[in-house]
């Protein structure tokens, strides 16, 4: 049977390890450029996006409201 002071010794190691890895990522995602933004654009639903926004007929009315609203580049 091992030493109580070894077991105790293996638990602090541990401790100090996770602290330390947390400690690290914690500064490399504060640190590190974010990603860019998505271009503006209609608000979107989860999974269906904007698929029940566009109608069924003359849709490119639609994207042109969007184009003049969001400027040419929107994420539809």
């Amino acid at each position: 049977m091992m030493p109580s002071f070894i077991e105790d010794n293996k638990v602090v190691a541990a401790a100090v390890g996770g602290i330390s890895f947390l400690s690290i990522l914690y500064v490399y995602r504060k640190t590190r450029p974010s990603a860019a933004l998505p271009p503006p654009g209609p608000p979107q639903a989860p999974i269906v996006g904007n698929l029940f926004q566009i109608p069924k007929e003359k849709p490119w009315l639609k994207y042109a409201e969007w184009a003049e609203q969001y400027g040419e580049s929107y994420f539809g």
